[in-house]
């Protein structure tokens, strides 16, 4: 959590950081690790509706918002790795565009959609 000041679910303030080469070497190159970070799946959509078509891959615009937005996930992986960004080799910052293009969200949804109260079956 950023900052209990806020609600619980503001966007941005609840961060979930692992590092799965911990349990999986495979994942990284010998002497890396993979830390993945991500928002609690509040990402307002409306803010990122404006790059709908738009090249993102040149659009400082874009670029520029996707860098805000991923500083709170930068902050919180360093409060345990404080310079953390000396040893980057590989960095990328998905956007709920990003998880709409590549993943088929709808609006750029992370994660599971379950109705409250209602089952669950693991296939």
């Amino acid at each position: 959590v950023n900052s209990w000041d806020v609600p619980i679910d503001a966007p941005g303030n609840v961060i979930v950081v692992s590092v799965p080469s911990i349990l999986d070497p495979s994942l990284a190159p010998e002497g890396h690790h993979v830390i993945h970070a991500y928002t609690a799946g509040n990402e307002p959509y409306h803010i990122w509706e404006r790059f709908e078509g738009v090249d993102t891959n040149k659009d400082a615009a874009y670029l520029a918002l996707k860098e805000e937005r991923a500083a709170p996930m930068w902050e919180a992986i360093r409060r345990r790795v404080p310079r953390v960004e000396e040893g980057v080799v590989v960095r990328q910052i998905g956007t709920p565009l990003t998880h709409a293009r590549f993943l088929r969200r709808h609006r750029g949804n992370y994660g599971l959609a379950l109705a409250a109260g209602g089952g669950f079956e693991v296939p």
